[in-house]
């Protein structure tokens, strides 16, 4: 059984939103993985299993854990459930250990509990012995450092603070790293231990501290938290579980801090953005009485190895409360990311379609609706209800047809950007711009020469080769000047993953001119443009450039379908697009990825900032 049919929607979504990710987890093919703990090793094992549905991964997965296991997943032929401690009983190959150990679990405060986390990681080693295991990784917790010395501290990875015998949780997470380090050393074992922040994992069983104020914010009641003097780091699972695969991809051993983006408050921080996206259902009484365990966290030695995580603290904090509702939407988005402003940005979008199909229906070009508009009119009759821009796609006979007459056809305050003919432009496809309007990006904004107007992108799908070495070394040559364009419009260094390439590509870059490499760029996308026995498109200047080829005869054919009250055109063989482009395209994405699609530092709509298509007939 898919791990999709057996989760809930929020279990669903951290496990699945680490293969969401650019991060290919090539290090974890075809492995068998231990994972040993509690409620967050059962999280990482469901993420496991979710990565090997999702990218066919073929890891082995075997859970040592007293959590309750779904009959769905015991049955599944990549799983094996052993009892916590018990590890080195396992007869199965195993290839890597991941010890959460008692990272997201309630502690008591007895010697029971100090005899059994350390039986349980000395089983690991004695299997480690058996097997020959020569990586480790241990998921530790704040929890470690201990106090700090004022209410400020943030701690690095090397820094401790002060623990007394009375700070027994400290201790406990302390010994636990000092074993498992020492073991490790002895058998000359390679480790990894990440440090967590206040973990969140909603409806995964894992202990935080926040569980009661998570329901009574869902259930609108009153209640009491205390309020920290210190600050404290948060971790969502799922980018704790990305670091982990980034250190094991990247080869990366010591300790390491992980918390998600900007994710650092006290508890009168959580409730104030509690109450910002909650409103009066928030009613969080602050106390002087009680206490709450946590430490504020420098990530900078992770972030200096090029680990960036996803989530936000507001984001994080959201799921968690929603996880206690019972009324989420199956098409659930978060709040307009936009200043209230996403219904006017999706009305003028849709009246940008509609004169691109004014124009095209005049001078009898062909157009279809592509990328995520496509996957919109298929799954919801119009925009993603959490979209903020549109995607149209042409073959390159009328691509070049329509830049050729839409300028004289555009309607006042309406221009197209094309590379070709704009020296401050440097994308590879052409836009529409509102010249009287801005929607500048964090990347945009550093280019002031070009205009940031509020933009509509148009596509081409160019020929590519018949065979698939010519269609692999046509990307990979296509990927190669885009790389040049994009690193040297932006002055960023060129980094692939390998050194080598990577060096040879900055010195190309520094000496290639720009506009050469647009022009370079721009030839390789026309490169089979005569091809008379094409069988095979490409989306060479669009995020799929890397999949290669697609049936030309996806794009053969129109059809029309309604897409906000409106007939729009689409490729008669548009499911067979979507699945070569998203798989299950029927299946909507993760909770935490319904996030509008930038980021804009500069959003002004002027005139347009309650348009509404009221005045325009209907076809």
């Amino acid at each position: 059984m898919l791990m999709k049919e057996i989760l809930s929607v929020f279990q669903s979504d951290w496990a699945t939103t680490p293969s969401m990710n650019e991060l290919k987890p090539n290090c974890l093919k075809g492995k068998s993985v231990l994972v040993s703990g509690h409620a967050a090793a059962r999280a990482f094992a469901y993420t496991l299993l979710s990565l090997n549905d999702r990218l066919k991964l073929g890891i082995k997965v075997i859970l040592s854990s007293d959590e309750e296991i779904p009959s769905g997943v015991m049955e599944r032929d990549d799983f094996n459930l052993c009892e916590y401690g018990r590890a080195s009983a396992i007869k199965q190959k195993v290839d890597l250990i991941i010890h959460t150990g008692i990272c997201g679990g309630r502690i008591d405060n007895s010697d029971t509990v100090l005899t059994l986390e350390l039986a349980a990681a000395r089983s690991l080693f004695i299997l480690a012995d058996e097997k020959k295991i020569k990586r480790f990784v241990l998921i530790s917790d704040s929890r470690v450092y201990g106090k700090g010395s004022n209410k400020y501290r943030v701690f690095s990875e090397t820094e401790m603070g002060r623990s007394t015998p009375e700070d027994f949780n400290t201790q406990l997470v302390r010994t636990i790293e000092s074993y498992v380090t020492s073991l490790c050393g002895e058998r000359k074992i390679t480790l990894t231990t990440l440090r967590s922040g206040v973990l969140l994992a909603p409806d995964s069983g894992v202990y935080n501290g926040l569980e009661d104020v998570f329901k009574a914010v869902a259930e609108g009641r009153e209640v009491s938290l205390y309020c920290t003097d210190n600050k404290l780091s948060f971790t969502y699972i799922s980018d704790l579980f990305d670091a982990a695969v980034y250190t094991l991809e990247k080869k990366l051993e010591g300790v390491y801090n992980v918390t998600s983006r900007d994710a650092s408050a006290s508890t009168a921080g959580v409730s104030a953005v509690l109450r910002d996206i909650f409103g009066k259902q928030s009613k969080i009484n602050l106390t002087d009485n009680g206490e709450f365990e946590g430490n504020e966290l420098n990530t900078g030695k992770l972030a200096f190895k090029g680990f960036a995580p996803r989530l936000d603290l507001k984001t994080s904090l959201e799921l968690s409360v929603l996880s206690y509702r019972e009324d989420v939407e199956a098409d659930f988005r978060f709040p307009d990311e936009h200043g209230g402003r996403l219904s006017s940005i999706q009305q003028v979008l849709l009246a940008y379609l509609l004169e691109v199909d004014r124009i095209c229906k005049k001078h009898n070009i062909t157009w279809y609706l592509g990328g995520g508009t496509l996957l919109g009119a298929a799954r919801h009759k119009g925009f993603i209800p959490w979209d903020d821009d549109v995607d149209i796609m042409m073959l390159r006979e009328d691509y070049d047809k329509f830049l050729e007459v839409a300028p004289a056809e555009l309607p006042d305050g309406m221009i197209l950007q094309d590379p070709k003919k704009d020296k401050r432009y440097n994308y590879a496809y052409a836009k529409l711009r509102l010249t009287d309007t801005m929607f500048a990006t964090d990347f945009s904004k550093n280019h002031k020469g070009m205009n940031n107007g509020f933009a509509f992108d148009i596509f081409c799908h160019d020929k590519t080769a018949n065979s698939k070495i010519g269609q692999k070394l046509h990307s990979q040559l296509t990927l190669f000047w885009l790389a040049m364009v994009f690193n040297k419009w932006n002055h960023r260094r060129v980094y692939n993953g390998k050194k080598v390439q990577s060096a040879i590509s900055n010195f190309l870059k520094n000496i290639f001119p720009l506009r050469f490499s647009m022009r370079m760029l721009l030839f390789t996308l026309e490169m089979f443009k005569h091809k008379k026995r094409a069988r095979y498109l490409y989306d060479g200047m669009g995020y799929s450039v890397h999949k290669g080829g697609f049936d030309k005869s996806f794009l053969d054919n129109e059809i029309r379908v309604d897409f906000c009250g409106h007939q729009m055109p689409v490729p008669e063989k548009y499911k067979d697009y979507l699945r070569n482009h998203y798989g299950d395209f029927t299946e909507l994405s993760p909770l935490s990825t319904r996030l509008m699609g930038h980021e804009i530092t500069l959003l002004d709509l002027n005139k347009y900032a309650d348009f509404k298509i009221s005045n325009i007939k209907k076809d």
